[in-house]
């Protein structure tokens, strides 16, 4: 396996937050070095993809910045699995202009081999249904129109396709 490269650490097994068995799954690409400090001094490019930075307060979680300033989102890694979550297109006036069609293309690519779900609310359900329908995104995991926020709730999640079940704070 290639190794994840920003100006931080080299070796994939040295970033706490990073699962070391990810395998062949992903293939990280050594990112310019120069290119990465202007963005974070700890800016990573997965598959090609990137800047993605370690989120600061959540594990296995990265920022992708590759599309700022117009958007960005975070996604969590878990086994075979990739959430994208906090995803954002900044600016009414750049929304339905096809940027979150290509930020979440781009996660796609940087997560090939992965399964890649969302949780959505009612405003953005007709996004994601497009992504799915598009081949960009495997599993919207809320067949509910607004989704339990605390995800550790076997009675609102009891069918939950997704392994994760974080702790709401």
């Amino acid at each position: 396996m290639d190794s994840i490269v920003g100006c931080g650490p080299t070796d994939l097994g040295s970033i706490p937050s990073v699962s070391t068995n990810l395998g062949d799954k992903m293939k990280m690409k050594i990112k310019n070095k120069m290119q990465a400090c202007k963005i974070d001094e700890d800016a990573v490019s997965m598959n090609g993809i990137g800047p993605f930075c370690e989120h600061p307060r959540k594990e296995n979680c990265w920022i992708y910045k590759g599309r700022m300033p117009v958007s960005n989102c975070c996604v969590t890694i878990e086994e075979n699995y990739v959430e994208i979550s906090n995803f954002k297109v900044h600016l009414p006036s750049k929304r339905q202009s096809g940027h979150g069609s290509n930020m979440v293309e781009d996660i796609r690519k940087a997560f090939p081999n992965y399964i890649i779900w969302v949780d959505t609310w009612n405003c953005s359900r007709g996004f994601w249904e497009k992504m799915k329908e598009r081949g960009k995104i495997d599993i919207i995991a809320n067949d509910y129109p607004w989704p339990c926020i605390n995800t550790t709730c076997k009675v609102c999640h009891s069918d939950r396709k997704v392994p994760t079940r974080r702790f709401f704070e």
